[in-house]
């Protein structure tokens, strides 16, 4: 049994043991300059939007589409041509939004976020370093 003032656990770190290199494998440890601040957060911003977008779009017209299911079965299952009703046509509809946003996510991400990202990494990492790097 025991008790609250008993401790169960031994301490985290025993006192003989060396604390851990603050610079792993002898590599300093890279000051960024306001240049890289602002080109990080501008990576983040862009990345973050274009998430947005396309994610809002996915799941904003699926939960439309089980809204309209639930609440609007008479809507949904009336005829839109021949045998389509309109609950399958809004689901063939989803099939078609969410590739359209998956498409668009790559374009877009190409034509933003990638270059931003490499001039990042271009910066970060200096030029034959990593030179049998893929990339």
């Amino acid at each position: 049994m025991t008790y609250a003032d008993e401790n169960r656990y031994p301490p985290s770190a025993p006192t003989g043991w060396p604390l851990p290199h603050p610079e792993p494998y002898g590599i300093p440890p890279r000051h960024e300059t306001p240049r890289d601040d602002a080109d990080l957060a501008a990576l983040r911003s862009a990345y973050r939007l274009l998430r947005r977008i396309s994610t809002l779009t996915a799941l904003g017209s699926f939960v439309v589409y089980v809204v309209l299911s639930c609440y609007a079965p008479g809507l949904m299952g009336s005829k839109v041509t021949g045998e389509l009703s309109l609950g399958m046509a809004l689901g063939i509809l989803q099939l078609v939004v969410t590739f359209a946003a998956v498409f668009w996510y790559g374009r877009s991400a190409r034509r933003s976020v990638d270059p931003l990202a490499r001039a990042v990494r271009e910066r970060a990492v200096p030029a034959g370093r990593h030179a049998g790097m893929a990339r």
